[in-house]
Parts: C-alpha cells; sequence; structure tokens
C-alpha cells in the first residue's frame, strides 16, 4: 500500500517512527491549513495506528495523552499544539525536535567504542530533572493531582541538534495516585521501571526518579542495568532492584556520582530522593565539584556525533 503524503491537511515530508499504538511523522501544513497559535510550519505528526482506530481504549489513550501535553509548557518537554480527527484518523500535532534520542546517543557512542563523557551525562540528567519537576507540581484533573510521566527512558529524551533536552511520550502517563487502565497491568518501558511499577502497585513520582536513576546509571557504565533472556527473568531483576556499582564499569567517575545513584535506585521509594529538585539539587552539586557546566557546552561532544 503506498504511503500517503497528506494527512490531516499537511504534507508528510517522511515518517520518523512507528509504535506499539502510533506512527509518527515530520510534515508541513498546507497553506489553507488551521494552525493552533505558536504552530510552526514544520511539525511532528503522530497518528493512531489505523489497526486501533475503531477500538475506544486505545482512542481513549491517545486522546487522553493529547489533552494532558497540550496544557504543559516547558522548555524540556516536547509541546502537543493540538488533536483532531480527520476522517478516521486521530491526529496529534507536536514539536519538530531535529536530532535524536538519547537511546540513538548511546548506542552510537558503544559501537564508536567510547563513553558519553559524565559531564554531558550530568546535564542531560538536570535537565530531565526540570522537566520533571514540572509535571510533577503540576496540577489536574478534579482532585488536583500530579502527573506521573511512567516511561522515562532514554528513547523518550530528544536531544536536539542545538542541544536542546527534551521529554517526550506521555502516552502512559498517570495521574498520580490514579491507576489507569487495567489495575495490575505493565505500561512502560520493563528495563525502566521501577520496583512498584513492575509489581503493578499504584505509583507516585518516586517511580519516575527510580527510572531517571537508571538512565543516569547507564549513562555513567556505558551498559544497560537490565538485561535478561526472557521478560520474567527481567521482571525479578527490576522486583529486586540490584544495582551494582559502578566503581568496576567507570573507576574514574567521581565517588558523589555514584552516590547520586545509588540514592535514586534505592528499592524502597521512601529511601530515594523524595523530589525532582533534590535530585537536582545533587546534580548541580556534583557539576559545581568537578567543574562541568549546566549548559548546552556539556553536551558538545554529543553534538557533532
Amino acid at each position: 500500500m503506498a504511503q500517503e503524503t497528506e494527512l490531516g491537511g499537511y504534507q508528510i515530508v517522511g515518517r520518523l517512527a512507528i509504535g506499539g499504538m502510533a506512527e509518527v511523522y515530520q510534515a508541513r501544513a498546507r497553506p489553507q491549513t488551521q494552525r493552533s497559535p505558536g504552530e510552526p510550519d514544520e511539525v511532528v505528526l503522530k497518528r493512531l495506528l489505523p489497526t486501533y482506530r475503531n477500538d475506544g481504549g486505545f482512542v481513549k489513550q491517545f486522546v487522553d495523552e493529547a489533552k494532558l501535553t497540550v496544557r504543559l509548557r516547558h522548555p524540556h518537554i516536547v509541546r502537543t499544539f493540538r488533536c483532531f480527527k480527520a476522517g478516521s484518523d486521530y491526529l496529534m500535532v507536536q514539536e519538530l525536535v531535529p536530532g535524536r534520542t538519547l537511546a540513538f546517543m548511546q548506542e552510537a557512542f558503544v559501537k564508536a567504542g567510547a563513553a558519553i563523557p559524565a559531564s554531558a551525562s550530568t546535564y542531560v540528567v538536570y535537565c530531565l530533572m526540570k522537566a520533571l519537576d514540572y509535571i510533577h507540581r503540576a496540577k489536574v484533573g478534579d482532585s488536583g493531582s500530579n502527573i506521573v510521566h511512567r516511561d522515562v527512558n532514554p528513547s523518550n529524551i530528544l536531544l536536539s541538534v542545538a542541544g536542546e533536552v527534551k521529554l517526550t511520550d506521555f502516552g502512559v502517563a498517570d495521574v498520580e495516585g490514579v491507576v489507569k487502565g487495567d489495575a495490575g497491568a505493565l505500561r512502560g518501558t520493563l528495563a525502566y521501571m521501577s520496583p512498584e511499577q513492575v509489581l503493578g502497585q499504584v505509583v507516585d513520582h518516586r517511580s519516575d526518579l527510580y527510572s531517571a536513576g537508571v538512565v543516569l546509571w547507564e549513562l555513567f557504565a556505558n551498559r544497560r542495568l537490565y538485561t535478561g533472556d526472557s521478560e520474567l527473568e527481567m521482571m525479578h531483576k527490576v522486583r529486586d532492584a540490584r544495582v551494582p556499582a559502578l566503581a568496576p564499569f567507570n573507576p574514574d567517575l567521581p565517588d558523589y556520582a555514584a552516590q547520586i545513584v545509588r540514592h535514586a535506585c534505592f528499592a524502597d521509594r521512601a529511601l530515594r530522593f523524595q523530589s525532582a529538585a533534590d535530585f537536582q539539587k545533587a546534580l548541580e552539586v556534583l557539576a559545581k565539584r568537578n567543574g562541568w557546566p549546566l549548559t548546552v557546552d556539556a553536551l558538545k561532544p554529543l553534538l557533532g556525533a
């Protein structure tokens, strides 16, 4: 079947990715297309896969993500401009971030036999903490509850060619304290879930901080934390939260960096950082002690990759 050249009044430039329930395109608005305030010419167009457009559960999840993210305005969060239906298609218009995912950059460095510098890794997670602090403080719904992203992982962290760091994909996000979807269902990326998440328990903002800790461990160690031959084996490893010391993988890493990761990755959420702001402050101390910039300058080794 030939690929569409236009969707909902947008010219398709090319397909960027396809996921479990949606496909993502780079697109350009036609001159006659009515756009949202602030919407640029070049955007990302996210379409619910045709397979699911008659499934009420998937449609609701897609629309709920749009309703949530269209309200978010933060420099470290990918912006959603609007969601609409065109014919039988459900479409979401989002900010285009020219660049790569953190997962792509990690793989590129591994293939090159190199590691992302600790200073750059610290800055990436520092920006991530700013985004998480914002969503964890945002009040949504009738109850005025906070947002839990639930899927913090390197594939959902974008690095632009200009050095911007942005969190994306709120497809499985929850309002804090409320289980969305089937109770006990695994929603997120297994290798980055918190122990309480993999156990199907109600999660709070500290689950996102654990996931960020796993991201930081992998950046510092230049390897995956949790691997396994089966999903069950992976679930057991995540549940037990056995996080190896970083020193054997990166002997030059400052001790305080390892302490931060350890603090973020406790199985008991009461022992972790209790807020993104606390995690962010620890990263500020780490950067100051080592003379690392907490600016886009920290990403120079990545921007040329």
